[in-house]
């Protein structure tokens, strides 16, 4: 029964998490802190786990990392007082925040011209914003956040003003990301990082032995995908890149921004998608070819710095180009370093629902399309029967402001949460002037 075996699992993950206490107390204690997350890894829901993480952290001094680990504790349990008090005892404006968030959440579906708080939804300090006076209804998401606004970065106010787009605005791209985009290009730390990692990009040292285990297509088994990626890059006006099939699973298509070009996708979906949704795959990785979007996505994961899947390659790679950022953040007051992992993370809100509509213009079928949403949020070895309206149901009583309102510890880019929300915008896009006129 599924209630025996969830209990099962919990009991395993118990076992494996003394072990990770037993590992944090020999000679090597920071193999105790990976076991430890590995332990989450198979069982998420384990409180005792989280606490031990949010406790290390904060004895460590990394108090952004202890705080996602509250945010996803009090997700679990929003009732526990001790918790609450531990977080308010660390940081009270995210405690308020919230807290606030268990009783308002902001709706990106509100009719326009309606007023509405959309600092929670974004992770940004209170700001009231107004809807523009533009005559389009219907489900536009994040409507009437903008970026330029007057944005806290230290203990003065600094308005980041854009002096207009310096990247392409591609057609596709989602009606506020530019501004987000705009708004990090202004910072002048995102920027330090940019630079640091583009010396990543250039060194072959440094990333080459990250995708030594990849293979070509066909080499991998899987033909169909190199006849299939010009279909993708035509449908976006990319130039067809370098193609590689990495051993086991990867949620995501990593675009990586080498002189080769060169996209990496995950092994497990080779027979777990047809022809038309891997089409959407490559497209929503080729996405990240178009306006610099890949350099600024990996930037993006530096600052934030959530914490990946072990050995995932997406977490391989950002631990190794870090040793080229090194120092980005010496010179930052810490409240200013919180505030630009803000901002990057509002703007991958929007940059993976971009990257939905680019899948959809490469596959052209809208079913298609949210099924493998569904399949790169699922659970490991679910992929091939993943459905759309599934992951839908289990999220039909969350209004769709809730869905969209996702803190700094949730990745908009594998979140399940946040992928209920990116089907139900990407099935409003599909249906849109700006979609078909795109045909």
């Amino acid at each position: 029964m599924p209630g025996e075996q969830e209990s099962q699992q919990r009991k395993l993950a118990r076992r494996k998490m003394q072990e990770a206490k037993q590992l944090f107390e020999g000679r090597h204690p920071e193999r105790g802190v990976e076991a430890m997350r590995e332990v989450l890894e198979l069982d998420p829901e384990l409180i005792e786990a989280r606490r031990w993480l949010a406790e290390y952290y904060r004895r460590t001094g990394q108090d952004r990392l202890a705080l996602s680990q509250y945010e996803e504790m009090l997700r679990l349990e929003p009732d526990n007082a001790e918790l609450w008090d531990e977080l308010r005892s660390i940081d009270p404006a995210t405690a308020d925040r919230l807290q606030r968030l268990q009783h308002v959440a902001p709706d990106p579906f509100v009719a326009q011209r309606a007023q509405v708080d959309m600092s929670d939804l974004e992770d940004f300090e209170d700001e009231d914003e107004e809807f523009g006076d533009e005559d389009e209804v219907g489900p536009a998401p994040f409507r009437g956040a903008t970026a330029v606004d007057d944005v806290v970065l230290g203990d003065e106010e600094e308005t980041i003003e854009a002096a207009g787009p310096t990247h392409e605005v591609l057609p596709w791209e989602h009606e506020q990301e530019v501004e987000y985009r705009e708004a990090l290009d202004n910072i002048p730390a995102f920027a330090d990082v940019l630079d640091g990692l583009m010396l990543f990009w250039q060194d072959p040292q440094g990333w080459s032995h990250l995708v030594g285990e990849a293979r070509a297509g066909s080499d991998a088994g899987w033909p169909q995908i190199d006849s299939l990626a010009p279909l993708a890059a035509g449908s976006l006006k990319v130039p067809p890149p370098s193609i590689l099939v990495f051993p086991g699973r990867m949620r995501l298509p990593l675009a990586l921004p080498l002189q080769n070009p060169t996209l990496v996708v995950g092994e497990s979906y080779r027979m777990a998608l047809t022809d038309q949704e891997t089409l959407f795959l490559l497209g929503f990785g080729l996405h990240g070819f178009r306006s610099e979007n890949a350099e600024c996505f990996w930037a993006a994961e530096h600052v934030i710095g959530r914490e990946a899947a072990v050995g995932d390659l997406r977490r391989r790679v950002t631990e190794s180009a870090g040793d080229f950022t090194v120092g980005w953040e010496q010179s930052l007051p810490r409240a200013e370093i919180g505030r630009l992992a803000k901002i990057a993370h509002a703007w991958e809100q929007r940059a993976v629902l971009s990257a939905d509509r680019a899948g959809l213009l490469a596959c052209r079928a809208p079913d298609a399309a949210c099924r493998t949403i569904a399949a790169m949020t699922c659970k490991a070895g679910d992929e091939g029967t993943a459905s759309a309206d599934d992951l839908l149901a289990q999220f039909e009583d969350t209004p769709p402001g809730e869905l969209a309102a996702i803190g700094l510890a949730h990745d908009p880019w594998t979140d399940p949460q946040y992928a209920a929300y990116r089907i139900q915008m990407l099935r409003w896009w599909a249906t849109t002037d700006g979609y078909k006129q795109l045909g």
